[in-house]
């Protein structure tokens, strides 16, 4: 029996290739927390438009990004060619976009009862090789509740509002039971009532309480605060950059910005950088100041285009959405 083993990037791919012998392993590599996540047709638009944002964001040179993804769709087209595909998917927010993603491409493409998922509590390429045999045997055929649920919940990420995915809260989710907290997740990285993230607040917590911290040491810190990791180091600097970069920024010390990880000495100058708060980043995080209100919002979070006239914030005390002022 041939297996496909679809997974969430190298580290996890390359293990799980070694572990599982006479399979193919095809890693789902793409960032769908950051940029826009837009509602084309097919997978082959989306992913056109990925490739436009990731290498426009420094994500790498557009022709390696466009292989690497079109060869990845290609992959997945092929699909139909092995006996069975296992899906390989963790519980943080990035492994459970890439799972809709997957499990939404084949609600149109139905494998009939050759579909399996392993969903792991635990990082796949942190575990040791003789682990996996005994997650291999968790795989369990995928049901028609998650593909229905996958669906729905992918639609939603991608409309031009946030509303349809919050009222995923109010939906049973159980059929994917890492889907709750992961919609939650992502709903904290719309802008608070202060203006600022979760991520961009945690990053300006921990540099106020520490009496001298460096860019590398603050993507160590601010990892541990999450229950489930999965920010990587490339979108994590893109954010300490804009707070570092802005007309009027909440960090200072900052240097080689922005990250620069084709020059090493740059590099080195950016991730050793001791970093301290500014008079306004002190104001934003005590709540004195909104920080939506001392720069120019233009970011996307799945389908929606935030900007100061399409501003949805989310309350995290009050686990609401708090629309656009009229």
């Amino acid at each position: 029996m041939t297996d496909l083993v679809i997974t969430n990037g190298d580290a996890a791919g390359e293990l799980l290739r070694r572990a599982l012998h006479g399979t193919e392993v095809l890693p789902w590599r793409d960032v769908l927390h950051e940029g826009p996540v837009l509602l084309t047709d097919t997978l082959e638009d989306l992913t056109v438009s990925r490739i436009e944002y990731l290498a426009g964001a420094g994500g790498g040179e557009i022709g390696a990004i466009e292989f690497e993804l079109t060869a990845r769709d290609r992959g997945l087209a092929m699909s139909g060619e092995f006996d069975r595909v296992v899906l390989w998917f963790e519980h943080d927010l990035y492994d459970q976009l890439q799972l809709l993603q997957v499990l939404d491409w084949f609600a149109d493409h139905p494998r009939h009862g050759s579909l399996l998922l392993v969903q792991t509590d635990d990082y796949i390429g942190r575990q040791e090789l003789e682990a996996i045999p005994a997650l291999a045997a968790t795989a369990a055929p995928v049901t028609k509740a998650q593909i229905d649920l996958a669906k729905r919940a992918w639609t939603a990420l991608r409309q031009p509002t946030p509303e349809a995915w919050v009222r995923l809260l109010d939906d049973d989710t159980s059929a994917l039971p890492f889907l709750r907290p992961a919609v939650i997740r992502m709903l904290e990285e719309l802008p608070g009532p202060d203006g600022l993230t979760r991520t961009e607040r945690q990053m300006l917590a921990t540099i106020e309480g520490s009496e001298s911290i460096t860019a590398l040491g603050l993507f160590m810190a601010v990892q541990k605060m999450e229950d489930a990791e999965f920010m990587g180091d490339w979108s994590f600097w893109r954010l300490l950059d804009q707070l570092s970069l802005a007309d009027e920024p909440l960090v200072a010390g900052l240097e080689g910005a922005p990250f620069q990880h084709t020059d090493p000495e740059l590099a080195k100058a950016y991730l050793t950088s001791r970093l301290s708060l500014t008079s306004l980043g002190k104001a934003v995080l005590a709540g004195g100041a909104d920080w939506t209100e001392h720069h120019t919002v233009d970011r996307w979070w799945g389908g929606t285009h935030l900007s100061e006239d399409t501003l949805w914030r989310w309350d995290g005390e009050a686990q609401a959405l708090i629309p656009p002022p009229r």
